[in-house]
């Protein structure tokens, strides 16, 4: 490769980043929202909770995830949403390939120690419980 090309492909890197970047959603909740309901944490669990779809609650679990097993809280918000859009009604072989995807995640926080883990599990359950409900719930997700 010769030097003058160097040049564009950092320039395309750094543009490819920069969409990645923009492209992630910054959580909603504000300092007054938090200190209205006491915390962040509870800030956030109500803004999931009144979030208007299964795919709203989980762009907020997604941007405004804790880090730690308290997100673990905000993923029974996002299951309570997406779940009853496709589990109802779905085959049972929907519902054995959602339950085999909700174990492969929950094996994240059992091969890995800490609260950290714990949270990436939690936002792999949410995320298919998200996917589902888009591939085989009923209206809007």
């Amino acid at each position: 490769m010769s030097l003058k090309a160097m040049p564009v492909l950092a320039l395309v890197a750094v543009f490819s980043f920069d969409r990645a970047a923009s492209a992630v959603e910054q959580c909603p909740v504000t300092d007054a929202e938090s200190e209205k309901a006491g915390s962040y944490v509870e800030a956030v669990m109500a803004a999931a909770q009144n979030a208007p779809s299964c795919e709203r609650a989980f762009k907020i679990t997604e941007a405004c995830a804790f880090g730690d097993s308290k997100t673990n809280r905000l993923l029974e918000v996002v299951e309570t949403k997406c779940e009853p859009l496709f589990m109802n009604k779905a085959a049972a072989a929907v519902k054995t390939a959602y339950k085999k995807a909700q174990v492969t995640c929950d094996k994240i926080a059992e091969r890995n120690s800490g609260t950290m883990y714990q949270s990436f599990a939690a936002v792999c359950r949410a995320e298919k419980a998200r996917d589902f409900a888009r591939k085989y719930g009923r209206g809007k997700g």
